[in-house]
């Protein structure tokens, strides 16, 4: 299995974004709430993080997969860090 290229410095901070955009779009629609703002938020910053070039490398060096989750993990990490800091 191929492993993930390195995270650039700037990705974290992308993925945090758009994780925290989901978990609070998830919870709207949940309480009942309109997503719409949610949502829009979400999308604003899910597509900040899809244009970063690292994703594109990775293709190229067939990692995206596991790029993806270490940067999906290091999100999660992150956020979940400072929830129970």
């Amino acid at each position: 299995m191929p492993k993930p290229l390195p995270l650039p410095e700037d990705v974290l901070p992308l993925h945090a974004a758009a994780l925290q955009a989901d978990r609070a779009m998830t919870a709207t629609r949940e309480a009942g709430g309109d997503v719409d703002a949610a949502r829009d938020a979400y999308v604003d910053r899910a597509l900040a993080l899809r244009a970063h070039p690292i994703w594109e490398e990775a293709r190229g060096a067939g990692c995206y997969a596991q790029t993806w989750q270490a940067s999906l993990d290091a999100a999660k990490a992150a956020l979940d860090g400072e929830a129970t800091s």
